[in-house]
């Protein structure tokens, strides 16, 4: 269920940021005066050059076309000069956001959930890893890491698949 929400809140994230107003294609961006380029290395090492004009218009050129994953960096770059121009398209971006690392958080603890009733009964040391893990959190004795006790009596010669 959060899952689900999940994509569809990061689409409809998405999809709002292609609509903000001060973007605007090279082609429409012809005798706009330009104002100040930025330029923006993106986590996957491609580099994108925002061109800002005047009114609050902006465009981006690069290697490749502008995908949506990577106009939530951009409009992130040239915020602080154009949110001023439109407030609510930034306070309805970010209250998406909001809502997206909310359901993610509630997605993740899904998929964590689901993955221990579909596992405990074709693993029983399971349960018992969980119960010790409960343990451990609420004594506030939290170690890091992921390990597994070695003390619960587990087979020692289990299959793995």
């Amino acid at each position: 269920m959060y899952v689900e929400q999940k994509w569809k809140i990061n689409r409809e994230k998405n999809e709002h940021a292609r609509t903000c107003p001060g973007l605007v294609s090279p082609d429409q961006a012809k005798g706009k005066i330009l104002q100040e380029t930025l330029s923006l290395t993106l986590p996957d090492q491609s580099r994108l050059t925002i061109l800002l004009f005047e009114h609050g218009l902006f465009s981006v050129v690069g290697d490749m076309s502008l995908q949506p994953a990577q106009l939530l960096p951009v409009l992130e770059s040239v915020r602080q000069k154009i949110e001023p121009l439109f407030p609510d398209f930034y306070r309805r971006l970010d209250q998406l956001a909001e809502d997206d690392r909310r359901i993610q958080v509630l997605a993740r603890m899904e998929n964590i959930l689901g993955a221990i009733r579909n596992n405990a009964s074709s693993h029983p040391e399971l349960l018992a890893s969980v119960k010790a893990l409960v343990e451990e959190l609420e004594s506030g004795e939290i170690s890091p890491g992921c390990g597994v006790p070695e003390d619960q009596g587990f087979p020692k010669n289990r299959e793995t698949r």
